[in-house]
């Protein structure tokens, strides 16, 4: 094998036993998804055609599909316009 296979190896061998305990993958994920969940609020906050009607369960489900899924719905409105 060549030297730069053996040195990805070596680079792929120390990042996988990295440890990290609960507490660190707790925070990890949070820093992740806070702000995914800020822009998905803001999206909803500008898009709210969707909660026109229905009872408050289907605006709930809207409001929290609409959050969950606005990456989607960004694609989505720039293909279909």
């Amino acid at each position: 094998m060549d030297g730069s296979a053996d040195g990805m190896r070596a680079v792929v061998r120390k990042v996988l036993s990295f440890e990290m305990t609960i507490a660190e993958w707790i925070g990890t994920a949070v820093m992740l998804v806070v702000p995914c969940l800020a822009v998905g609020v803001v999206w909803l906050a500008f898009h709210t055609g969707r909660l026109d009607g229905g009872d408050p369960a289907h605006r709930l489900v809207v409001m929290l599909g609409t959050i969950a899924s606005w990456p989607g719905l960004l694609l989505a409105e720039g293909y279909l316009t």
